[in-house]
């Protein structure tokens, strides 16, 4: 039996066979004697060495791990592991009845092997075996010996291994705590190997809030600092090194370990304690004021529990000889800290002393606070303020009348004078505010009020709202109205003027372009608070009555205060939900009763508006019944002072409704849902008075109370199908607003918006494949054949199938409108109506230019509320992506068609010697409409920033193929070259020549066209534009690797080649005649297209000026600026000129660069020679104007 196992024991397959058959193994175990024990260990033994020697063993050096070359290794480790298990358990089952279990030396031998593999390995289910192996040898009956020692310490470390790795679980923490008894079993302060491991794992511990934050982990901590010196001080150093990174609730559980450590260490151990504790008084006094906070945190245990005699011996005995000294340090960052500390540990007196000794020290520290208070730095006395309410919070039965007096006074003298600082009052105000809670010093309230509600009125917003704060604390301690005996005039004032900038702040907070990577936002949190608590403070008594007192109330501080009485709807939180709607429901009553009287029914007539639409748009079967006014009457109204005045007053009035509805938490928006609010809704805020309300002044109004009303379309059927048709009709540009306001947000509410984003997304994924099919893939429409410009498509049109549209697919009747297509082009579309068509043609919807156009417009609408885009993700996705990388090919591609040969401007625009020759083949764009192209750049532009930011999109194609075509695009549009290029410069009006002559006038559909192709070529590069300033903000481009000259240079040729075309198309549609009127009004157009492309180009180098374009290489990149002045002409205001400027020379780092750059532009420029001398001069004089700061200040001096 012996030899069984013997005889193939080194190899893996024989092992694998010994241990799957365990039942004969303990059997064949039973019978073996010790030196067929000792043969048995020295193989294994032999056998190891030889599976782990170094060249078995792989390391490596980046991940920092040590693991088996082979597998066969690496399975005959960890069977030699079983087998030893095994044998164990033998063990137990046999040697029960003798008193101490001895093995031999051969084991022991074996045994330390396994420790040394298994500590070097990184393996995890080595060590898992292997401490299994611990545990059931730690549970035999062992003798006492340096061998059961190392076991036990090596089942110590790996306990505390398990515990700290990934996977530990609190039952592990658990464990560890039971077996903390083993500590007695290392060696501690001798650098051994597995010592060195447990004081590694035991500060490896301390990174891990499972195990700190766990009680046991606490205590084992505790225990195992409370054993030795070398482990305190190891543990000591890693814990105050983790003090200064960690939040203050991870420094709680620190403070709570070593305050158990403290109380159970006794003493050469108690004395080490006390020592790392005064380390950490010293810490807290003497580091930066942030990290002092921190270690006051960790000693807060023992403040806090300082009634405890021992914990009030050790704070006097630590902080006696430190304190009085650091109070009256000259450092003030010193002083705060002591008086920080001095709060929680008032008065430091000895516990030991006598009565008399003990109120002598207790003088010393009153005249300390009073000593404090004379403090000339603003951070210190509002540590003094905080100090003194906290005493007087905390001792008031202790402390005399006098000393209570004295030191009242000096808060409100000293602390809350006038002159103080902001942070000094607030620190007083917020101790009252904890003060006011103790019923003890109510009466102290009672006498002081008058001496400190002037506050309500500071100018600084944090003095005031903490004020408001404690005013209303009072109220409720005291069951009193102080309100009564403050004067609110002026409060009334500050809080119509932080309402107003609230509002303003808000605005500054949404329009913040997502595009810009850095942007700070608008921090109104403060604001928000101090309108709440004021609006909270004025209404105290204001509810105390009947609803229709209330209501009354609520009109006549309307019609004094109307943005008050819309603060307080607002943000007022001192009133129930029901009882809200009951006044709400009062207050729509009132309104709607007063907007129907003869003298206000002008705010309900249809036509007044804001968005400017004429009535349009009604449900089917509604007949208002009032006379329709255009809006330029309705704004003729608004001048009237009396009927402004109403239109304030009932517009405030339907504000304060919407208000009063919106829910302000959880629980509220909870209870909005239930039946009795619904009926109750249902019958107050009936759908008659909305529908009224349309097209008219107050329609904004009412649909802001419909945002709150919380009843779905099936209340509102009339209101629903006009949102239908108003979301089909935004392609007449005069309903947006109404959508965005309103609208979206109803259709978001009732969970209808879904449906209609799936509609136009398939939509615009249909046109997005039509546009890719008929430029990138079908070469045909690659280029137009025989110079025509627009192609038709008689055959393949964009479609969509309708059971993708929902009820969209029939609301294609609106009536068509030109309006929102400001380029005529040949349409692409065509009447199929007359045609023969299959079932699977009525099953397809084809979308016409008013389609495509209204869904750009509302997508756009919903990628600028950042709550709509999680519906888009989650049902979209796969059309975001595809849009995105259609219109990026697309882009590409057309840029690339304009690059293949050099542009030329039929000469016939320049010179009136020429003729057209017509041979010119336009690049085919299919888009031309300027809405049409400004909407698709919109929506490439905002999916692009959500693709490449959002964390959930799996975006399937390649970032760098998308990004590099971008970039390929901007050297495209650089490397543009112009035939004539130097004539197209020095012509046209704004250059101050003009050469078109009567030949020009008489091409008919040429000069159309070719006015269509330039005007479209330029809304690309416009809109391009933010497409660069987006992948160079998100740092996607090398934007040192380019060259923006040339690019300016070409955006303003495209605009030349246009003011030439367009001055054709006028001279054509005059016909020859000379209406000098006519002309002036084509004029001062193209002046304006001018202007726009200026603003634009000016922003743009603004742009890449603050992205750090200009660190390297200035003098050689600041030629950027050359073209930009070639194209700036005399019609651009100096003002403007001056601005921008200014603003350059704001960026720009090196600004001496720059202002040699300007006085010598006109000796540098070699683009002056395509100038006029009265060009060159005219920028040169504003130039010249422009000097760095140091020169003006001497101009001023002098």
């Amino acid at each position: 039996m012996y030899k069984e196992i013997v005889s193939g024991l080194t190899e893996l397959a024989h092992l694998k066979q010994l241990c799957k058959k365990k039942p004969d193994l303990l059997t064949t175990l039973n019978s073996c004697k010790a030196k067929e024990y000792e043969e048995i260990w020295l193989i294994l033994h032999k056998a190891l060495e030889e599976r782990t020697s170094p060249d078995k063993l792989l390391y490596d050096g980046e991940n920092s791990t040590l693991l088996f070359r082979e597998e066969d290794d690496r399975q005959y480790f960890l069977m030699c592991i079983n087998f030893i298990c095994i044998y164990l358990q033998h063990l137990a089952n046999s040697d029960k009845r003798k008193k101490y279990i001895k093995m031999d030396d051969n084991f022991y031998a074996l045994f330390y092997k396994l420790i040394e593999v298994q500590f070097m390995l990184s393996d995890r289910e080595v060590r898992m075996s292997f401490g299994k192996c611990l545990l059931q040898i730690c549970e035999l009956n062992l003798e006492e010996s340096e061998f059961s020692a190392n076991v036990k310490v090596n089942l110590l470390i790996f306990l505390l291994w398990k515990t700290c790795s990934s996977e530990g679980k609190g039952v592990d923490i658990s464990r560890l705590k039971k077996n903390k008894d083993l500590c007695k079993y290392i060696k501690w302060g001798i650098p051994e190997k597995s010592t060195n491991s447990f004081y590694l794992l035991c500060s490896y511990s301390l990174n891990l809030p499972k195990f700190y934050a766990h009680p046991d982990g606490k205590f084992f901590l505790a225990h195992v600092w409370s054993q030795h010196e070398s482990i305190a001080s190891h543990l000591f150093n890693k814990f105050l090194h983790n003090t200064v990174l960690l939040s203050h609730e991870s420094i709680s559980h620190y403070s709570q370990i070593i305050h158990s450590t403290w109380k159970n260490c006794e003493g050469v151990m108690k004395e080490t304690l006390e020592v790392q504790i005064e380390h950490l008084v010293n810490l807290a006094l003497k580091c930066p004021i942030k990290v002092a906070a921190r270690f006051r945190n960790v000693l807060s245990i023992f403040h806090n529990n300082k009634g405890d005699k021992s914990i009030n011996n050790l704070i006097f005995k630590i902080y006696e000889p430190v304190i009085w000294r650091s109070l009256m340090s000259p450092n003030w960052k010193l002083r705060f800290n002591a008086t920080c500390i001095f709060q929680m540990i008032f008065p430091v007196v000895d516990p030991c002393i006598k009565n008399v000794n003990y109120l002598a020290s207790m003088e010393k520290a009153y005249q300390a606070l009073l000593d404090l208070a004379e403090d000339v730095n603003a951070c210190v006395l509002q540590a003094v303020a905080k100090c003194i309410c906290h005493v007087l919070n905390e001792l008031w039965e202790i402390i005399s009348e006098q000393k209570r007096s004295a030191l009242v006074e000096v808060l409100l003298t000293k602390l809350l004078k006038e002159k103080q600082q902001d942070n000094v009052k607030v620190e007083v105000l917020l101790g009252f505010h904890e003060m006011a809670k103790n019923k003890k010093i109510h009466k102290l309230f009672a006498k002081i009020f008058y001496r400190i509600k002037h506050l309500i009125n500071d100018k600084s917003l944090r003095v005031r709202k903490n004020c408001i704060a404690l005013v209303l604390e009072l109220n409720k301690q005291l069951n009193e109205n102080l309100s009564n005996q403050i004067d609110f005039t002026e409060l009334i004032k500050r809080v119509t003027k932080d309402l107003f900038t609230y509002n303003v702040q808000s605005c500054i907070k949404k329009l913040s372009y997502a595009k810009y990577e850095h942007h700070e936002k608008v921090k109104n949190k403060e604001i928000c608070e101090f309108l709440k608590l004021s609006s909270n403070l004025i209404t105290y008594s204001m509810w105390n009555c009947s609803i229709k007192e209330q209501a009354k109330k609520c009109v006549n501080l309307l019609n004094d205060y109307p943005a008050l009485m819309i603060c307080i709807s607002k943000f007022s939180t001192n009133m129930e939900l029901v009882q809200r709607y009951k006044l709400a429901s009062v207050l729509f009553e009132i309104t709607n009763v007063k907007l129907r009287e003869e003298g206000n029914s002008v705010l309900l007539r249809v036509g007044g508006a804001t968005n400017g639409a004429s009535g349009e748009g009604y449900p089917d079967g509604i007949n208002t019944g009032k006379p329709q006014f255009s809006s330029n009457t309705m704004s003729n109204f608004l001048e009237d002072p009396i009927i402004n005045g109403k239109y304030v007053k009932y517009a405030s009035l339907l504000l304060c409704v919407a208000y009063l509805l919106k829910p302000k938490n959880e629980q509220e928006i909870e209870l909005c849902g239930s039946e009795n609010i619904e009926y109750f809704l249902r019958n107050k805020f009936k759908e008659e008075y909305f529908l009224v309300s349309i097209d008219t002044l107050m329609q904004q109004f009412y649909f802001k109370i419909l945002k709150y009303v919380n009843l779905n379309e099936d209340t509102y059927l009339g209101i629903y199908k006009y949102c239908q048709k108003e979301l089909l009709c935004l392609h007449r540009a005069k309903n947006e607003r109404v959508c965005r306001k309103f609208i979206v947000p109803l259709f978001y509410k009732w969970s209808l918006l879904d449906s209609v984003v799936s509609a136009h997304m398939n939509i615009l994924n249909a046109c997005i494949e039509f546009v890719f099919l008929h430029t990138c893939v079908d070469s045909e429409w690659a280029s137009a054949k025989g110079g025509s410009l627009f192609l038709h498509a008689h055959s393949t049109l964009p479609f969509v199938e309708k059971d993708k549209l929902n009820y969209f697919a029939d609301g294609g009747d609106v009536p068509d409108s030109d309006v929102g297509s400001d380029i005529k082009v040949p349409s692409l579309r065509y009447d199929k109506k007359d045609m023969c068509v299959d079932e699977k043609e009525k099953e397809k919807f084809y979308i016409n230019e008013e389609k495509e156009i209204n869904a750009l417009i509302l997508l756009s609408l919903i990628v600028k509320k950042k709550k709509y885009h999680h519906m888009l993700f989650k049902s979209f996705e796969s059309i975001i992506h595809n849009f995105v990388f259609k219109f990026n090919s697309y882009l590409l591609f057309i840029f690339d068609k304009l690059t293949q040969s050099d542009f030329e401007l039929s000469r016939h625009f320049i010179s009136p010697h020429y003729d057209d020759k017509g041979e010119f083949n336009f690049v085919q764009f299919l888009l031309y409409d300027s809405t049409k192209i400004k909407g698709y750049f919109h929506l490439y532009i905002s999916f692009f920033f959500f693709c490449y930011t959002s964390k959930r999109s799996n975006f399937p194609h390649d970032w760098h193929t998308l990004i590099d075509n971008t970039l390929r695009s901007i050297h495209l549009i650089s490397s543009v070259k112009f035939k004539n290029e130097i004539e197209i410069v020095t012509s046209g009006s704004l250059a101050g020549v003009t050469t078109l002559g009567e030949r020009a006038a008489h091409v008919n559909d040429r000069v159309a066209q070719w006015a269509t192709y330039t005007r479209t070529i330029l809304h690309f590069l416009m809109h391009f534009l933010d497409m660069v300033e987006f992948t160079v903000a998100m740092k996607m481009t090398p934007i040192e690797d380019l060259d923006f000259s040339d690019l300016v240079k070409n955006v303003f040729m495209f605009y030349k080649c246009y003011e030439l075309v367009q001055g054709g198309l006028n001279g054509h549609e005059k016909g020859g005649t000379e209406d000098h009127t006519d002309e002036r009004e084509g004029g001062r157009a193209l002046c304006q297209i001018y202007l726009g492309v200026w603003s634009r180009v000016s922003e743009f180098l603004l742009f890449i000026l603050n992205c750090d374009y200009f660190e390297k290489k200035t003098e050689i990149k600041l030629s950027v600026l050359y073209p930009f002045f070639l194209f700036t002409y005399e019609v651009v205001h100096k003002e403007d000129i001056e601005r921008v400027m200014n603003k350059y020379a704001a960026l720009i780092k090196e600004r001496e660069t720059f202002f040699n750059f300007i006085k010598n532009y006109k000796k540098n420029n070699s683009m002056v020679s395509y100038m006029r001398e009265s060009h060159v001069n005219y920028i040169q004089g504003i130039l010249d104007n422009i000097s760095m700061p140091k020169e003006k200040a001497k101009k001023g001096s002098s």
